[in-house]
């Protein structure tokens, strides 16, 4: 016998026609990361999409109409999770048009934001069209060191306003912090601020810095040595339990890599990848069909991870 399945509330008959829908059942798209810009109006120093912010890059990503014809391939497919996410999203005028969209297809939707524009229109209408969870970077608690990592003054205070609004409709709120030499002094501070707002928010902690879409190696410099991560995971129990266990997980089991198995990602460009971090290997939607690239092109994209568990 299967796992149970947990059908959510919106939109039931849907997600059980998307979840029993005669897919191939060794694999099936269940779940995507869609970077709809490249655009941001942060300039974050480790931010990886950033090289690809400029006016002959913007121009050449998907339009409304593009999206929302992908949309409804990925919604034929059956895909059930949909997580959507830039540079920052808010950046595209059409943003809440795509999400408004995305969310009445049936799509479980996670936004990943930098807080700081979200609005209380865009609050109330998340309150009726409820995202799954909406997943906020908060890089500090002091403004000199936020506002020192995105460059932008005030940044930090929109960002804070932001998740007032979302707390105040009771929207899932994800606190996400990386580790930098920039914010190392408060990001247990931002942790322990994460738990002060009780119900309803969670945090992250990312250990890793990820290189820019141009390979240019920049955002390297700002990340923290692993001896300093062992040093900062000890002083929280939670964070050192993490760790312990992701070592330990690492050590017994070769985990499975989901990228072209059961998830995918969408790049500002309408170009179906294995995943946000393997972009080796494309398949143009624009020309192409949602399922054709799924099942026919993205198996054969090379996958370093998957490789070395052979």
């Amino acid at each position: 016998m299967g796992l149970p399945i947990a059908i959510p509330e919106q939109s039931s008959v849907k997600f059980t026609q998307k979840i029993f829908s005669g897919a191939p059942q060794e694999r099936f798209p269940w779940a995507g990361q869609w970077e709809l810009t490249c655009r941001c109006n942060l300039k974050c120093q480790m931010c990886y999409t950033d090289p690809f912010s400029t006016p002959s890059r913007v121009a050449q990503e998907l339009n409304t109409e593009e999206v929302f014809r992908i949309l409804g391939q990925l919604e034929e497919a059956g895909v059930v999770e949909l997580t959507l996410t830039g540079g920052e999203v808010f950046s595209r005028p059409d943003f809440m048009q795509i999400y408004e969209k995305a969310h009445r297809s049936g799509f479980l939707l996670t936004v990943f934001t930098n807080g700081t524009m979200i609005t209380k229109e865009v609050a109330d209408r998340w309150a009726v069209l409820r995202p799954r969870s909406v997943e906020i970077s908060l890089h500090g608690v002091s403004a000199a060191v936020f506002d020192g990592v995105t460059q932008i003054p005030g940044s930090l205070e929109r960002c804070l306003q932001g998740i007032r609004l979302l707390m105040e409709r009771k929207i899932p709120v994800v606190l996400k912090t990386v580790g930098l030499t920039l914010n190392r002094e408060e990001i247990l501070a931002a942790k322990r601020y994460a738990e002060s707002l009780g119900e309803g928010v969670t945090w992250k902690f990312g250990q890793y810095l990820r290189d820019d879409l141009g390979l240019s190696g920049s955002p390297f410099q700002f990340q923290l040595e692993e001896e300093e991560l062992v040093a900062l995971e000890k002083q929280d129990p939670q964070l050192w339990k993490a760790k312990c266990d992701e070592i330990t997980r690492s050590e017994s089991v070769a985990r499975a890599c989901g990228g072209g198995q059961c998830t995918f990602h969408i790049d500002a460009y309408g170009r179906l990848q294995r995943c946000s971090n393997n972009r080796r290997a494309s398949y143009d939607l624009k020309s192409g069909s949602f399922r054709e690239g799924f099942y026919d092109h993205l198996p054969a994209f090379p996958c370093p991870r998957r490789d070395a568990q052979k």
